[in-house]
């Protein structure tokens, strides 16, 4: 009966040590230590006078955040370029862009002497968009008076500095008018 209680104590001692022991194996480590930063030395440059004016410490150039929802530079100069584009095609009078993503929703004004060439100019205006300009996939174009009074008051608004977010109701209509209309083209 000795023998029993020996192997038995025996056995929990060595479960114990085990145990013990083994949390020793998962500790975490300790974090490493950061160097104490150093005190910078006293400044030992010479003063100036006071008497004369001091020249204006130069001040630390912040980055221009762009407003969220707010078309980049970038944009509105591509959206001018893509207007000069659609001009340059015979028979355009006059347009206006808005660029949206890899999207160019154009208006056209075509001339009277072109009225009957209407289909044509807009096909040839899409294809020198997306041709020229890269980024652009799809160019919607429309003669449609209504879709291009729509597109002038979003070009404006835009240009007022107000976000592309408040037309968003009106982008989605005027899309969807142009790529009906596109689709009724082909």
């Amino acid at each position: 009966m000795k023998n029993k209680k020996l192997k038995y104590f025996l056995s929990l001692l060595l479960i114990a040590t085990l145990f013990v022991s083994g949390c020793s194996l998962f500790r975490r480590p300790e974090p490493e230590r950061q160097p104490v930063p150093q005190v910078p030395a006293p400044d030992m440059t010479p003063q100036q006078n006071p008497n004369i004016n001091p020249a204006p410490a130069p001040q630390p150039q912040t980055p221009r955040v762009q407003p969220p929802g707010q078309p980049t530079p970038e944009a509105t100069d591509m959206a001018q370029r893509i207007a000069d584009i659609a001009t340059d095609v015979e028979g355009v009078d006059n347009s206006v862009v808005v660029v949206i993503s890899n999207m160019a929703l154009v208006g056209i004004t075509v001339e009277r002497e072109s009225a009957s060439q209407e289909k044509n100019i807009k096909k040839e205006v899409s294809k020198r968009i997306e041709d020229r300009e890269p980024s652009i996939v799809n160019a919607y174009v429309s003669a449609n008076p209504d879709l291009v009074k729509q597109l002038q008051d979003i070009s404006r608004g835009i240009q007022r500095g107000e976000p592309i977010s408040s037309f968003f109701d009106q982008i989605t209509d005027v899309l969807t008018r142009m790529r009906a209309e596109t689709n009724e083209n082909r």
